[in-house]
């Protein structure tokens, strides 16, 4: 490998890393807590919220509808939430559709999908 393109690669890293020392990306205690301020809502309440607004919800992941993006159910409704990928691989977390879950997140206004919650984390309950 090239002397400057190792240089390269070991600079990326060093930045990928340093994000998560200073709590870019980690998801462990300390995270929920930020979005913890939020009340616990329904679906249905979420999809009428501002963006920007901190939710709880409690419910299922159902479907996955791309790379990202799931289908979220619970007694009064679905809404699509977006689990990055990177989430998914820094807690370890495999899902059915029957494990109920508590996610925490921000409302964001998509125009293909209307509101979504851009989820923060999620655990299996």
């Amino acid at each position: 490998m090239n002397k400057s393109l190792l240089g390269i690669v070991a600079f990326i890293a060093t930045l990928f890393l340093s994000a998560f020392a200073f709590g870019q990306g980690f998801t462990g205690p300390g995270t929920e807590s930020k979005v913890k301020q939020a009340q616990s809502v329904t679906v249905e309440q979420a999809k009428s919220f501002p963006e920007d607004t901190l939710v709880i919800l409690k419910g299922n992941v159902v479907q996955s509808v791309s790379r990202d993006k799931y289908i979220f159910r619970d007694a009064t409704g679905d809404i699509t939430v977006d689990i990055d990928r990177d989430l998914w691989i820094l807690l370890g977390l495999t899902l059915s559709a029957n494990d109920r879950v508590e996610i925490g997140g921000k409302i964001d206004h998509e125009k293909r999908h209307g509101n979504e919650v851009d989820v923060k984390y999620i655990k299996k309950l």
